[in-house]
């Protein structure tokens, strides 16, 4: 439930609460983990704010946007920055921030400039209604990006960024938050000093084919060892631009993965406030496993995929990919092999329907064939199969 209101002109405040509650019905169970606080089968069971900002265009006649305050925040195709709160799933992305947006339009060029500043526990700058104490984050977490955009080159897209990211463990600091198995109710937080420097290209090829390739390379500190990390994310689209509006794509990620054999240092690529389900849901808690909810490095990913709308209602999807680890960093512990580096294969299938103007929804499945990276006793086939509906005025 949300408004945008506009008293004058060029300032707008926004607000929104989201409520997601969730149910478990089996098995029951409850669960202490830190400060009495206790998970049952209503977990989440809070309604919290996620927008509360004011938006202020051309202050004192300047050519800037300024938002201030609780806000979403997608920069490019959000591979670095789009959730600021990764461990309530997709109940909230939101960012406490203020962001500057500089519109230099005689180079066809815009320049983001902001303050993020994120706490670990969702309450604490507005408490949530019947609060849980529940985490959004493993760390609190500061950072600044400088994200330039340019458009003067015909049919393409330029960006450059800087991102600093400062992180403070704050979940696995106190007892209870990890089980002697180390793994358990939350992972721990970092403690990082992250400087991120990278590049992004978007261009239309011709009216058929469009181009799009991002790179990054990471330097710092993370957990007491010297980080130096690298990534690439691309992908080439080409539409038919008939009826059906049939498109094919391809595309190939890496994420640097983490030499166990070098000692005080790590060159796994950190994916900074891009963890979220970016290419499957069901992987998305899968990576829980090594790394945390949504945490997607140490990574070779080949991808396939065909899309079409065989009626003005109906959008059909199907995808591939192709899995690699880069490192088998964990040698046979846990649910891990020895010496296996193939992830595995995911199958994706997508359709959405447009009932109405007033309703949509779509249907959801995957399935993952896990490879030789999983131990003979976790390598068995996952699937995972969402419907949704949507009602919109």
């Amino acid at each position: 439930v949300g408004a945008t209101v506009t008293p004058i002109k060029d300032i707008d405040f926004d607000f929104r609460l989201v409520y997601e509650p969730r149910h478990f019905s089996r098995p029951d169970r409850e669960l202490q983990v830190r400060n009495q606080y206790y998970i049952d089968d209503w977990t989440t069971n809070e309604a919290i704010v996620d927008r509360l900002s004011v938006t202020w265009r051309e202050p004192f006649g300047l050519p800037v946007r300024a938002v201030i305050g609780r806000q979403d925040i997608i920069l490019g195709n959000g591979w670095l920055v789009l959730d600021g709160t990764p461990v309530d799933d997709s109940r909230t992305i939101f960012f406490d921030a203020v962001r500057l947006t500089w519109d230099l339009a005689a180079c066809k060029t815009t320049v983001d400039t902001i303050y993020i500043n994120q706490h670990a526990d969702s309450d604490r700058w507005i408490e949530p209604f019947c609060d849980k104490d529940f985490h959004n984050i493993e760390q609190d977490e500061q950072g600044v990006i400088i994200y330039i955009t340019n458009k003067s080159l015909a049919k393409t897209e330029l960006n450059g960024y800087f991102i600093y990211k400062h992180d403070e463990a704050e979940l696995g600091t106190r007892p209870g938050d990890v089980s002697q198995t180390g793994m358990a109710p939350w992972q721990a937080g970092d403690d990082a000093d992250i400087y991120t420097f990278g590049a992004r290209a978007v261009h239309d090829l011709t009216e058929n084919i469009n181009l799009m390739g991002e790179f990054a390379v990471q330097f710092g500190n993370k957990n007491s060892q010297d980080l130096c990390a690298a990534g690439l994310n691309t992908l080439a689209t080409y539409k038919f631009n008939d009826a059906l509006k049939h498109e094919v794509h391809v595309g190939y990620e890496f994420l640097s993965g983490d030499n166990s054999g070098t000692d005080g240092r790590n060159e796994q690529f950190d994916p900074l406030w891009g963890r979220w389900a970016r290419f499957s849901e069901l992987l998305a808690y899968t990576h829980a496993l090594e790394n945390r909810p949504g945490e997607a490095t140490n990574l070779h990913r080949l991808n396939a995929g065909v899309s079409c709308s065989p009626c003005e209602q109906i959008t059909l999807g199907a995808d591939y990919h192709l899995l690699f680890a880069q490192h088998n960093t964990y040698g046979g512990r846990g649910i891990f092999s020895a010496d296996g580096n193939f992830r595995g294969q995911l199958l994706a299938g997508r359709m959405t329907y447009q009932f109405n103007k007033h309703i949509s929804g779509h249907l959801l499945a995957e399935l993952f064939f896990p490879g030789n990276f999983y131990n003979n006793a976790y390598n068995e086939v996952a699937g995972f199969f969402r419907y949704e509906l949507n009602f919109t005025w």
